[in-house]
């Protein structure tokens, strides 16, 4: 057994992890990372396919005003292309295939009515909500007592419009309607500027592709203090006293003056704390499950798609394929298509064996494109609720009464003990600028009280 003594003990080298890193580096204190899994990057997972594409099998995109995310991208010069986003994107309703442009598909104009009101409210109260404090707002109770999908079935009055604006919650949050908390939901989207552009591409979170994938992006940032980075080491047990923390590995004895967690909240409570963990605390962590989001990637010889028009873009009401997304460069010889399989249907897709997925999808993609959609040279996907060290993605969620209960200690310190990820950021929680912001504040707590 090693011991290694240290000033900051940082638990988890994704994005919440190396952020704090960072600013310690800056700062020239000495610290440690210690890291369950043998690569840094958390939930984001770049690979370098046979057929030469690069793809991002976790976190992808960067929006506009991410703008922690695109510090580090200027900083490494990391060069960016936009998500394809020209011709017709595609409806799929009941064996109906229609064509649109923009974020709303085309439908009847009563659903369509339907499916804007339903948008706009969401965005106006979500408006009302404080991302600091969202259990301050006046109606907080009564807001978290409900589900999202309550909140639907009161507010959204046509069959069509309701299943569109369920299949962006599910894009949005990887969960379903009936999982997540009305209050959660609206803080969820003011922390992201609103629905709008959670769902949105052009000004929207899925507007830009990091050429090298997010996980080459962290990689440059962690360059300068990789040595200070222990992989395959996760921590099962920390103890605290007068002096800091004691944590342990397999492998490791670690003892530092502080320490910043920034593992996802379901793996939190897998730490054994001594003393331990208060009531609130450890009963928030029990009432944030992950989202459970599968991405597939079909990759064919040419965008082919293009070629006829379409943006590659498809809304379908048709398990497993709900939305998919063009992810190519605009000069791109190789078609990239992304297909999301999310919450539910996430969740029963990945009990299938692979080559009945890869059927499934390459079925469901053909019956809107056409034959040339019938073989692409490559199909590989990945399910986050197998990660050991994730158990899902996008984030954690919560459901009715969690918010309003137990809200107020996901920033809370405990002891020595401070705490990040993207689910304690206040701005983009959810997404690689709020890990960034979170290691950010949770590194400024530490140095203040060095």
């Amino acid at each position: 057994m090693k011991e290694i003594n240290t000033e900051i003990l940082i638990v988890g080298a994704g994005y919440a992890g190396i952020a704090a890193a960072k600013k310690m580096y800056a700062a020239n204190q000495d610290f440690r990372v210690i890291e369950a899994r043998d690569r840094i990057g958390g939930r984001t997972l770049t690979e370098d396919l046979q057929s030469g594409v690069t793809v991002d099998m976790g976190a992808k995109w960067v929006g506009p005003t991410q703008h922690l995310v695109w510090e580090w991208i200027k900083e490494t010069q990391t060069e960016t292309y936009d998500t394809y986003d020209q011709g017709k994107n595609l409806l799929k309703f009941k064996d109906k295939i229609s064509s649109y442009t923009g974020t709303i598909p085309k439908i009847d104009l009563l659903s369509l009515i339907d499916l804007g009101i339903a948008i706009s409210k969401m965005n106006k109260l979500s408006d009302q909500i404080s991302i600091s404090e969202p259990w301050n707002h006046p109606k907080a109770k009564e807001y978290d007592a409900m589900t999202l999908a309550t909140w639907m079935d009161k507010h959204i009055w046509t069959a069509k419009a309701k299943h569109l604006f369920e299949i962006g919650i599910q894009t949005v949050f990887a969960a379903e309607a009936s999982e997540i908390s009305l209050l959660f939901a609206l803080f969820y989207f003011k922390s992201g500027d609103n629905m709008d552009t959670l769902i949105s591409i052009k000004n929207g979170a899925q507007q830009s592709i990091l050429k090298g994938g997010t996980q080459g992006l962290i990689k440059k940032i962690a360059a300068p203090f990789l040595d200070k980075i222990h992989f395959q080491e996760p921590v099962f047990r920390l103890s605290q006293h007068a002096g800091g923390i004691i944590a342990e590995t397999d492998n490791l004895t670690i003892k530092a003056k502080k320490c910043i967690f920034t593992i996802p909240p379901v793996l939190i409570n897998s730490v054994v704390f001594d003393p331990p963990l208060t009531q609130q605390k450890a009963q928030l962590y029990q009432r944030m499950p992950m989202g459970a989001a599968m991405k597939v990637y079909l990759i064919y010889p040419t965008p082919f798609w293009r070629e006829m028009g379409f943006s590659g873009q498809i809304v379908s009401d048709e398990y497993p394929l709900k939305v998919t997304f063009d992810v190519g460069h605009a000069d791109a010889d190789q078609g990239v298509l992304l297909v999301f399989v999310e919450g539910n249907d996430a969740r029963n897709f990945i009990d299938l064996p692979e080559d009945t997925r890869k059927k499934m999808i390459v079925e469901r993609v053909e019956k809107i494109f056409g034959h040339q959609a019938s073989q692409p040279i490559q199909y590989i996907d990945k399910c986050w609720t197998e990660e050991v060290y994730s158990r899902g993605c996008y984030t954690g969620l919560m459901g009715p009464n969690t918010l309003t209960q137990f809200g107020h200690q996901i920033r809370a310190p405990f002891q020595h003990v401070h705490f990040a990820g993207t689910e304690t950021a206040e701005k983009w929680s959810g997404y690689l600028d709020g890990a960034i912001s979170s290691g950010y504040r949770a590194a400024s707590e530490v140095l203040k009280m060095l």
